[in-house]
């Protein structure tokens, strides 16, 4: 196992690097740059500011310094956009407000998520079978920019239960609606692939052999059974998780909270260059940790799995 972590997190920096010149090369390709406006600058003043955030230079040697500064000091350089203000300040502001919400939201899809699954397969065919499968069904096909409008509209505007957005340092009336919005469509997933994984196990020779037995079914479905049912979910669950924390641009927008994700969306349309790669490096080195950790759980539920 440890010469398998090894491995991969050896794989993971030639990953990353070609992450970012990718990212590069794609940014380069479209018109336009970070300086362009309705109203074009001097020749003189646009040639003195890119020589002062290095857009002069030739495209490999932006490559390089770039990359030189990530691995030396984790130095993502600074925004073009937001002025005086470098893209480490803008992850260190945005990413623990996604992080928060983003949390909390894997908590609720997966605590709810698993456990329609696991009580829909165990009755299958049955009232609570059908209930837990159309509530499933009914949040995959409200997405978040359809339930974010609609919370706002009937907890803010008709009831006036909750605040219609901000962040207010992340007290719980600010986060209930955020975390709704984005968990519903993941909880929605997890529920399914649960149902299906618990169905399929319950069927195996071992399951059979356990209740001929006579052991409680309880005892059946948490000590034999939910350990292989859990393993396809797993698969789910690390870009899944990903996805929560790094954000979402319908909440952000929606529900004003200020994480990571209106930030990237901003700056792909003003073409702000660093801020696109330090956002996109983050969300690259989490999928591939959390990647990492699902494997390894994978070997320690199941220990017939070897790497």
């Amino acid at each position: 196992m440890f010469s398998f972590v090894v491995r991969r997190l050896a794989v993971a920096i030639p990953t990353l690097l070609v992450l970012v010149i990718i990212s590069f090369i794609l940014m380069y390709s479209a018109p336009g740059g970070p300086f362009n406006s309705e109203r074009p600058l001097p020749p003189e003043v646009l040639a003195n500011i890119q020589a002062k955030y290095g857009l002069d230079q030739p495209f490999w040697r932006q490559i390089v310094n770039y990359v030189w500064g990530v691995v030396s000091s984790f130095d993502f350089g600074p925004s073009f956009q937001y002025k005086d203000r470098s893209v480490n300040d803008i992850i260190a502001q945005g990413f623990p407000v996604t992080l928060t919400y983003g949390f909390w939201s894997f908590v609720v899809a997966v605590s709810v998520g698993v456990s329609l699954g696991v009580a829909a397969a165990i009755r299958q065919n049955s009232w609570l079978d059908y209930l837990a499968v159309g509530i499933s069904v009914g949040a995959q096909v409200l997405p978040n920019f359809v339930m974010a409008p609609i919370l706002v509209l009937t907890f803010t505007l008709w009831l006036g239960w909750l605040p219609g957005g901000g962040w207010n340092g992340g007290q719980w009336q600010n986060l209930v609606m955020p975390v709704i919005a984005l968990s519903t469509s993941y909880m929605a997933s997890i529920a399914r692939i649960t149902r299906s994984s618990m169905l399929e196990v319950l069927n195996t020779n071992f399951i059979r052999t356990a209740k001929a037995k006579g052991l409680p079914m309880r005892r059946v479905i948490w000590r034999h059974a939910m350990k292989p049912t859990i393993l396809p979910v797993l698969s789910y669950l690390g870009p899944a998780f990903v996805g929560m924390i790094t954000g979402s641009v319908v909440i952000d927008v929606f529900f004003s909270t200020g994480g990571i994700g209106q930030f990237f969306v901003n700056s792909a349309f003003n073409r702000d260059y660093s801020v696109i790669m330090g956002i996109t490096i983050l969300v690259g080195a989490l999928t591939i940790l959390f990647n990492l950790v699902v494997d390894i759980l994978y070997a320690w539920i199941d220990p017939k799995i070897r790497y």
